[in-house]
């Protein structure tokens, strides 16, 4: 089972956007979408986690890793 920062990371990887790409859509510095991956900062408030979802085009349940992620390109 994959971990939420494990499956940030996976799918902004997938969607081939950067950390920065990431953190101007949800409003961040690049250094917390990084730390979000990495694990140092493990308690990602939920507006964040949905804000980090629609940034990569997926659910925040995906991330959580509590649904399966659906392959949305196209």
């Amino acid at each position: 089972m994959t971990t939420l920062n494990e499956n940030i990371k996976r799918t902004r990887l997938q969607q081939k956007m950067t950390l920065d790409d990431v953190a101007k859509i949800v409003g961040v510095s690049r250094q917390t979408i990084q730390r979000y991956e990495s694990g140092v900062i493990g308690n990602i408030p939920s507006d964040r986690i949905e804000k980090i979802a629609l940034a990569l085009h997926t659910t925040p349940g995906a991330l959580m890793g509590w649904e399966q992620a659906e392959d949305q390109n196209g």
